[in-house]
């Protein structure tokens, strides 16, 4: 195959699933790690912050009430303000790479400032300070989300599988059009979270940064994706 034929097929499909791929890896490993070390909730899964939410009613929990709401604000904030930073732009158009490379900068930053919260706790983080970790972890997700909607794949997610996973189902049911990039994204869901389980109960204080090796791989792939203004008119 030409060089130019596998570049475009490079930006076209395949870059944009490796990086959806990294990035629904470092989720799964992100929500291992605050579901065993953050309270008991998750840092995607919305519904089911808002199942604890509802729960934390009922017991009562002041503490899992804290800690879902918390995350809910801070995934509801991140979505906000990655979409303000990505804002209309799309695969394929100029300066796409420079916003996306923006938004998961920020988040790769912020979960740097977790690694670091994370650490000088040993891993244990308590009171205050694991509210605070789950709401960055929360945000950092949300900013994620924002990003991913600007991939050009009709109903990628990094963050939320429900709906993949019905999708998945649906077709294979049916006999219906089963979409394997969204196979290859459950599987990289549960590897995720297999690893960052995995760091939780071996490497407890370095857990958090397997999700920040993969949004560093994220942002060195993007690169090649880049498209640039065509000069030559």
């Amino acid at each position: 195959m030409p060089a130019g034929a596998v570049s475009r097929t490079w930006r076209a499909r395949l870059g944009p699933l490796v990086l959806a791929t990294a990035l629904t890896a470092a989720t799964g490993a992100t929500n291992a790690i605050s579901f065993i070390g953050l309270g008991g909730v998750f840092t995607s899964v919305m519904t089911g912050n808002l199942v604890l939410l509802g729960l934390s009613a009922g017991r009562p929990d002041a503490a899992l009430a804290a800690n879902a709401a918390g995350a809910i604000a801070g995934f509801a904030a991140g979505v906000l303000a990655g979409g303000r930073i990505v804002g209309p732009s799309a695969r394929g158009h100029p300066g796409w790479t420079v916003r996306v490379a923006a938004v998961l900068g920020c988040e790769l930053v912020l979960f740097g400032l977790f690694l670091g919260t994370w650490a000088a706790a040993g891993g244990r983080p308590a009171g205050a300070e694991r509210l605070v970790l789950a709401v960055v972890a929360a945000f950092a997700m949300g900013v994620q989300s924002a990003a991913v909607r600007t991939f050009g794949i009709p109903g990628l997610s990094t963050t939320f599988f429900t709906g993949t996973l019905t999708g998945v189902l649906a077709g294979l049911v049916t006999g219906g059009r089963v979409f394997w990039d969204s196979v290859v994204l459950l599987a990289a869901l549960v590897a995720g979270a297999a690893g960052g389980g995995w760091l939780v109960l071996h490497a407890l204080p370095a857990a958090p940064a397997l999700p920040m090796a993969l949004l560093a791989f994220t942002l060195a792939a993007l690169r090649p994706l880049a498209v640039w203004p065509d000069r030559s008119h």
